[in-house]
């Protein structure tokens, strides 16, 4: 894809994570005191706040971070339940190779485990097993047609996926199990990947963002929020601390909070998610520029809940990794994650995404979980009816208003840029001012801090 100017290339981006993890491996300061003396807030104790506060601090500036909530981490939360530690929010190491964070657990003495995702278990409503035959050969289809869907957003990245999704596999001539079971696969990519249906996004936003050197994802034994303890070392985070507006000047910001008190520093930070910036949840004075306002409104922020099926004991295949009941539409496919080998527990997590999650959290508490449930009995029977089950509720979590950015009809790329640009003593921060690694974990890490080289390079 075109790189946008004003971007970090994969290749800086690379040199970044490398000066990073090595800061955080060596506990080594960052030798450029460039604004030494000066104090900055950072918004939001997410992986991009605290990316942000660990390279300030490195420079010398003294950090003060805020945090909405009564926990650090923002959308990665790990929590205890099941007699183990689940993760409710992010939970994979994306693109292992290369990818800064595999080096971050690595120094943690963090375990992680390796995911194939195309080891299934299907089955029809019916109840009847797919085939292996079928589904590695609707595999190979489900790649021709990503590979596919990528050319054609190199050539019309701002064409809505949904009609030239279905133009594409009208030409498969799939029918029957065959055609069900290649939905389910591509739903898997685009609603339970991208966190949105084929008709809320772009064909540039199914295609957006970089990869490192590959390898397979990575799960984390114990959670993910042991990542964000690693970076947040050494980082102080107020927690409970609501920021409601904040004004900038030429002499500095001034923050004031839900409980009326009224913080001031030299430059400040935002790194609370683009569902807080679109529900206006922090007003801003003077108003932030236009184009990132149009930027605000125009990015998508998609959705993808979690529910959490605790059996009494496991009656999968072993090796599966994934399990579905195909027959539905790509919209709505769900799909289920044995945690056995993560957790020791016979637990396992379905997820539902886009605008068909987005519609069951809105029906009340339990209906995702239910979905995901009658889903799974449709298939299996009995078996997959689960002992306990629990679900996330990502779009009404008041700091948060969904789980991660993608590029929907309307946007593109330069919004993403419009929203990283520095605002005076104020910028942005979070995986969706991020064109290399939008919606990943590594992603928002680095966009934190980008930011604050950025704001850090421009205070007087």
């Amino acid at each position: 894809m075109t790189k946008q100017t004003g971007v970090l290339s994969r290749r800086e981006a690379l040199a970044l994570a490398a000066t990073a993890t090595g800061a955080l491996v060596a506990g080594c300061a960052d030798s450029a005191p460039a604004a030494a003396g000066k104090h900055v807030i950072v918004v939001g104790a997410g992986l991009a706040g605290l990316g942000a506060a660990a390279t300030l601090r490195a420079k010398g500036i003294d950090v003060t971070v805020v945090e909405a909530r009564d926990r650090i981490g923002g959308r990665v939360h790990s929590v205890e339940r099941y007699g183990t530690t689940i993760d409710l929010g992010a939970s994979w190491i994306h693109d292992s190779r290369g990818n800064p964070l595999t080096a971050v657990a690595k120094s943690a003495g963090i375990s992680t485990i390796p995911t194939d995702y195309d080891i299934h278990q299907l089955r029809t409503p019916s109840k009847a097993a797919v085939s292996r035959a079928v589904v590695a050969k609707q595999i190979d289809k489900r790649d021709s047609i990503i590979d596919w869907l990528s050319t054609q957003a190199d050539n019309d990245p701002n064409a809505i996926l949904a009609p030239v999704l279905a133009r594409e596999l009208a030409k498969q001539h799939q029918s029957g199990v065959s055609a069900q079971t290649l939905n389910w696969l591509l739903g898997v990519e685009m609603p339970l990947d991208v966190a949105a249906a084929p008709a809320q996004m772009t064909l540039e936003g199914f295609d957006e963002g970089d990869t490192w050197n590959g390898g397979p994802d990575l799960m984390i034994r114990g959670g993910a929020i042991q990542l964000v303890n690693k970076i947040a070392e050494g980082t102080k985070v107020e927690t409970g601390v609501e920021v409601t507006s904040i004004s900038t000047g030429r002499s500095g910001v001034t923050l004031k909070t839900r409980s009326g008190s009224v913080l001031t520093a030299d430059g400040c930070v935002v790194a609370v998610p683009l569902g807080v910036l679109k529900a206006s949840g922090i007003k801003f004075d003077p108003p932030l520029p236009s184009a990132t306002r149009r930027a605000i409104a125009r990015v998508g922020f998609g959705l993808l809940n979690k529910s959490f099926l605790s059996y009494d004991a496991p009656w999968w295949d072993p090796n599966t990794v994934q399990l579905g009941t195909i027959g539905s539409s790509i919209a709505e496919t769900i799909s289920v994650f044995p945690l056995a080998k993560l957790t020791g527990k016979p637990l396992a997590v379905g997820f539902t995404g886009g605008s068909y999650g987005a519609a069951l959290e809105r029906r009340g508490a339990g209906k995702t979980a239910a979905a995901v449930i009658e889903r799974m009995r449709l298939g299996f029977g009995d078996t997959g009816v689960p002992a306990q089950s629990s679900q996330t509720d990502w779009l009404g979590e008041k700091f948060t208003r969904g789980s991660y950015s993608y590029l929907a009809p309307g946007s593109s790329a330069s919004d993403r840029v419009a929203l990283g640009k520095l605002n005076g003593r104020l910028i942005l921060a979070g995986e969706h001012t991020s064109t290399n690694r939008p919606a990943t974990m590594d992603g928002a890490w680095l966009a934190g801090r980008t930011a604050a080289s950025r704001l850090a390079a421009t205070l007087p």
